[in-house]
């Protein structure tokens, strides 16, 4: 006779897919999600998916409220602000930090992503190219060595993921120029140029944050 599954794991296996969903656009900003509807997708009972939901609240991916329901949040003005900032503060000073630092390898890792890039944007795979942008920007921090900035990036990667599928769907010519930018600012830290990479690095998420947000809000 199969055991049950544990409570925790459940707990954990609604919340990972349910956070999936979101972050993946399945579940868009405005959605109303039923627990009960949840509960039988999922194939548990709504015991985990309120606990699930309850987390996704904590983090900011959903709203909970006596007269709405569960609301799936989109991003905010502020919440794309606060996102930006803070990329820039961490990832310029990562890119400061390793330039003319890097090893073989990890300049060959950056390299492959690149041309990976570059195949997915000449086949229009936008899927893909998101994947591997999320990527290049997490390879940078984990090869920092700062545990402290690499649990930032895992925090941060989900929402990451939300702003530049965002970006992607607000201007369709954004992902070329985002993988020139990304070439560029792996040239300057191959090259050791220490104060252009962060410079490019800053000028790069500003690009991404223009996209989102009406430029007379940026002032």
């Amino acid at each position: 006779m199969k055991s049950a599954t544990p409570p925790v794991r459940l707990q954990s296996r609604a919340y990972a897919e349910l956070r999936r969903l979101i972050t993946s656009g399945e579940f868009p900003p405005g959605s109303f999600l039923s627990e009960r509807q949840l509960a039988s997708q999922l194939g548990m009972s709504k015991t985990p998916v309120h606990v699930a939901l309850e987390r996704l609240e904590a983090e900011g991916f959903v709203t909970i409220s006596a007269q709405q329901g569960v609301v799936v949040r989109g991003l905010s003005v502020e919440d794309i602000v606060d996102h930006y900032e803070l990329r820039e503060a961490v990832e310029s000073w990562v890119v400061r930090r390793l330039a003319g630092r890097l090893k073989l390898v990890q300049k060959e890792e950056l390299q492959a992503n690149l041309v990976a890039q570059r195949q997915a944007l000449a086949g229009n795979d936008l899927c893909e190219l998101m994947r591997l942008d999320e990527q290049m920007h997490y390879l940078f921090a984990s090869y920092l060595g700062n545990r402290e900035i690499l649990s930032t990036m895992e925090r941060l990667r989900d929402k990451i993921h939300q702003v530049i599928l965002r970006v992607t769907d607000s201007d369709r010519a954004r992902p070329a120029e985002s993988t020139d930018e990304h070439e560029a600012i792996l040239v300057a830290v191959c090259e050791g140029q220490a104060e252009a990479a962060a410079r490019l690095m800053i000028e790069h998420l500003e690009a991404g944050k223009r996209r989102i947000l009406n430029p007379e809000r940026l002032a």
